[in-house]
């Protein structure tokens, strides 16, 4: 495996931490955050995916979906690599995940994982779901994680050299350092 993912590949798994970020989760920051339903549901899945054509439905079906690919990423997290990889697999064989070349009117033909009569949350299943499964081996184990920060559940792609990334942005990793701080001048 080559050391990153093609760019295809590694904008699916940035669309798919942005899904997972914008549609689950009980924490972001220290805060709650709201669980969405109604037109705030179909405005963030709308948002997150840059897609106007996004109902109610589509929208659940576009959280269930984040909520699969989250279950993954935290069993990734906690080291449980052989769950993740069945995790992976049912999602693989339920998205009916498949290589086609299709060709849209003149464009060039280019490669889909779904057939052309997928819906949207096929589309995106197939799709997030081969780009997981592509990045899996050597990668993403060490890539992917959860925010590392009490009170938040973000998931983050760590792209850094180095690989040592803990919190899903400098706002988490600031309120750590500030209540570490806090701890140390009072126990001084």
């Amino acid at each position: 495996m080559v050391d990153e993912p093609d760019g295809h590949h590694a904008m699916r798994l940035e669309a798919g931490v942005a899904l997972i970020n914008a549609l689950t989760g009980g924490h972001v920051h220290g805060r709650p955050k709201p669980v969405l339903g109604g037109h705030d549901l179909v405005r963030v899945a709308t948002e997150t995916l840059g897609n106007g054509q996004i109902d109610l439905l589509t929208a659940e079906r576009l959280r269930n979906l984040a909520s699969r690919l989250r279950e993954i990423i935290e069993s990734l997290s906690r080291r449980e690599h052989d769950q993740a990889a069945g995790l992976l697999n049912r999602m693989l064989e339920d998205s009916k995940a498949r290589p086609s070349l299709q060709r849209h009117g003149e464009q060039s033909w280019h490669l889909h994982f779904h057939g052309p009569e997928a819906d949207l949350v096929q589309q995106w299943a197939a799709g997030l779901a081969v780009s997981v499964a592509a990045a899996f081996g050597e990668q993403i184990p060490h890539r992917v994680g959860l925010c590392a920060a009490p009170r938040c559940d973000q998931v983050y792609i760590d792209a850094s050299q180095a690989q040592i990334k803990r919190f899903c942005g400098l706002a988490c990793q600031n309120r750590v350092k500030a209540a570490a701080y806090r701890a140390r001048r009072s126990g001084s």
